[in-house]
């Protein structure tokens, strides 16, 4: 490749068509600029301008030859920025966009498996219901989407991998009233005040359908729940008094159940989740390699 000084000299010289005002530009002086322009024709094995006593014009080869040398000075930068970042961040930071049901269940042990192969990898993980989040996965705002993937339109360029499902949970304090009643419905559970993250259409849906699905099974959803929030340390907490139903992933509520401070509601049907992944078909790192594969352990 054209050693960056030669290229540096002739778009220099292009610009200005001065040899005196480039070595000016270039902080070198008139021979060091000759001598780089030289390399440069060199190189190309082209004649890339028309010389006279005060001024140089590119020659046809030399204008041909533009667009391809600011294509390359381009990359350069490029290479140059991605260099700069990559002593300020370590080897790389891996962008993951997760639903709340996913955290422990997959994020976790996949986080573990990785981290033992590339223990400098950076991770950020970025917790919501995301609405559209393939749309935030091909605008580059994620590596790996994770999550409740219910809009699910042709996506282009995007591989969507679909999880092993696992039933959903619901808990409540060990004092709860619940508990006292016998295993229930989800009619039973909207019975008392209910917590959970944002819920999608998918289980919208679901909690209609399990409700009978009529008009007033559609109202009593539309309520639910009454206290939503993204973050399970909030909704954990939420269980420390016998007041509120948390739904979500049984290894959430792993450690409340072991202490015995809650228990599992026991019920007569099953809702199961449906989990996920997702990333662009292209393009992908190593560390997005590993992830996946990771998660691949867990697929249907």
């Amino acid at each position: 490749m054209m050693n960056e000084n030669a290229l540096t000299a002739f778009l220099a010289l292009a610009e200005t068509g001065s040899f005196q005002n480039a070595a000016r530009a270039m902080g070198v002086s008139n021979a060091s600029l000759s001598r780089y322009v030289g390399q440069a024709e060199k190189h190309t094995g082209l004649v890339l301008f028309h010389r006279s006593r005060n001024s140089s014009t590119l020659t046809r080869a030399g204008q041909a030859f533009l667009p391809i040398a600011q294509a390359l000075r381009e990359d350069l930068d490029r290479y140059a920025t991605r260099v700069s970042d990559l002593r300020e961040t370590g080897p790389g930071t891996l962008l993951i966009g997760c639903g709340p049901l996913t955290t422990r269940t997959l994020i976790l042990p996949v986080l573990g498996a990785v981290r033992q192969s590339m223990p400098d990898l950076r991770f950020r993980i970025l917790v919501s219901a995301y609405a559209r989040p393939l749309d935030l996965l091909q605008a580059g705002e994620f590596d790996v989407f994770l999550g409740d993937l219910t809009y699910t339109p042709e996506a282009e360029a995007v591989e969507i991998m679909v999880m092993e499902k696992q039933t959903t949970q619901f808990v409540a304090h060990r004092d709860h009233e619940i508990h006292q009643r016998g295993p229930q419905t989800m009619a039973g559970i909207f019975d008392y005040p209910f917590a959970s993250p944002h819920l999608h259409k998918h289980w919208k849906a679901a909690l209609t359908k399990a409700l009978g699905g009529g008009a007033e099974a559609v109202e009593k959803v539309n309520a639910q729940p009454q206290l939503e929030c993204d973050d399970y340390n909030l909704l954990t907490g939420l269980l420390a008094e016998p007041e509120f139903i948390v739904g979500g992933m049984p290894d959430t509520f792993a450690e409340l159940i072991r202490a015995k401070t809650a228990k599992p509601v026991s019920m007569k049907q099953n809702l199961t989740w449906n989990i996920c992944a997702a990333r662009k078909s292209q393009n992908t790192s190593a560390a997005v390699e590993l992830f996946w594969n990771e998660l691949a352990k867990y697929r249907v």
